[in-house]
């Protein structure tokens, strides 16, 4: 007669069986990839200890919710001009290659502005301008790094590692904040900086540990216009592709241009203004808190997409998520409670990430590996290439109606009832509510996805 094995010990193996077949488990069981994720998990907390500081440091700098949205453009525009040819060179050079020179400019970029500004040279023109090149070189790095995932991990398992591969940069939306909020306060933005710098070093251990093959596949010769319009073609004539597009593109330009402005959302909707230079500054850690807010919501967000990554729900996902990033806007742009300001943050945050992460996965699943990387870069061209637009005019907006907030329409003059951020929040929240119901009237772009 065997024994029965002691409630404690069942209770293990149970928990024990169950880890084994969670999809983040299985993602994890391949040594490169998570390689891969350590490194870019690491690179990317650096990265969001800098935006927090660069954006106080940029609005106190210049009072101006126009410059603070212009650096974001700068940082983006290069994507748009460049970004649906840039991922041809995921596809036709050396990935580790790519990724390893990428992440040296970019630390290199950092550690500059970590110097002008400790001895006081620096100047805005010159965040500005490090922001465009450095947004040159994310043109090229970001198809790169996304394509290396395909080379990871077995196709059968793609679909679940795309959402585990986000959450490097969802956890770090949650960790970097809270660490750049309190390195902010005790050691200034210079150190931030310098953080950011050294951090890039994790992806380029990272790159340079994988032991899969990185290079690019042979291919027959080819005009260079194909080569560069290809992923662009396929997309627009794959149709399901092209309403994902679309859909994303106007989430990124008009739902997500809040984040660029919440250094002054803090200050003009939520009234924590600014103090003397030496005095405690409770919008440093108003403005972290707002950033961890958003981070939490994106975890929420890739475990929803994580659990429903083999399922058939993807199309209601991305609707049900614009939805809620449309009258998330109206929300922010109305309270000023603290607690419910960082609520519907969270809320946002997991709509955001559901919606841009399921269309990551599907644009990898209905593109052909001799294009992933092209038709990839439409999808990241989607999200930062044509997204400055968004935020360069929703900024202009906040900063206009914040002057005068009269419209004359002939002999009539109106007075808008807000204006600021809280304004273009409406506005921005507009938009998305039309694609979220244009998405949900005419469902035919979005049937029968993977």
């Amino acid at each position: 007669m065997v024994e029965p094995s002691p409630p404690n010990q069942a209770t293990q193996r149970t928990l024990r069986n169950r880890l084994e077949d969670s999809n983040i488990y299985r993602v994890f069981g391949f040594s490169d990839f998570r390689l891969l994720w350590i490194g870019a998990f690491l690179s990317f907390t650096g990265s969001q200890v800098q935006n927090i500081a660069q954006g106080y440091f940029v609005y106190r700098l210049t009072q101006d919710e126009s410059k603070l949205a212009f650096v974001s453009f700068c940082s983006s525009i290069a994507v748009f001009l460049f970004g649906f040819l840039a991922g041809s060179f995921a596809d036709a050079f050396n990935k580790r290659v790519v990724l390893i020179v990428t992440q040296v400019i970019f630390a290199i970029g950092a550690f500059y502005l970590a110097v002008a500004t400790y001895y006081r040279f620096v100047q805005y023109w010159q965040i500005a301008l490090v922001a465009l090149l450095l947004g040159l070189v994310s043109a090229i790095e970001m198809p790169t790094r996304q394509s290396i995932v395909s080379r990871v991990v077995p196709p059968e398992v793609l679909p679940l590692a795309v959402p585990v591969n986000a959450l490097t940069f969802n956890v770090a939306r949650i960790l970097g904040p809270a660490i750049g909020a309190m390195i902010l306060i005790n050691f200034g933005v210079a150190m931030c900086y310098l953080l950011n710098g050294i951090s890039f070093l994790a992806l380029i251990w990272a790159a340079a540990a994988i032991k899969a093959n990185l290079r690019s596949h042979p291919r027959e010769p080819q005009p260079i216009g194909d080569l560069l319009m290809e992923g662009f073609l396929y997309t627009m004539r794959e149709k399901r592709l092209k309403t994902l597009f679309f859909l994303e593109t106007i989430t990124a330009a008009c739902g997500l241009a809040y984040l660029a402005m919440l250094p002054a959302y803090v200050h003009q909707v939520m009234g924590i203004g600014f103090v003397a230079a030496n005095a405690p500054d409770p919008s440093k850690s108003v403005l972290g808190y707002c950033y961890t807010a958003v981070g939490i919501g994106a975890i929420t967000g890739l475990l929803l997409v994580t659990q429903y990554a083999e399922s058939r729900h993807k199309a209601a996902i991305i609707r049900y998520s614009m939805w809620t990033i449309g009258i998330g806007l109206f929300i922010l742009s109305l309270v000023r409670l603290p607690a419910l300001v960082y609520l519907t943050m969270v809320f946002m945050g997991a709509a955001s990430v559901a919606q841009l992460n399921t269309t990551n996965a599907l644009f990898q699943l209905m593109s052909p590996e001799r294009l992933r990387g092209r038709v990839i870069a439409m999808h990241i061209w989607a999200i930062n290439g044509l997204s400055p637009f968004g935020v360069i005019l929703f900024g202009w907006v906040a900063m206009q109606s914040r002057i005068n907030n009269n419209i004359r329409v002939g002999a009539l003059q109106f007075t808008l009832p807000t204006s600021g951020v809280s304004l273009s929040m409406e506005l921005g929240g507009l938009c998305v509510i039309a694609g979220a119901l244009a998405a949900s009237l005419s469902k035919q772009g979005l049937a029968e996805l993977p």
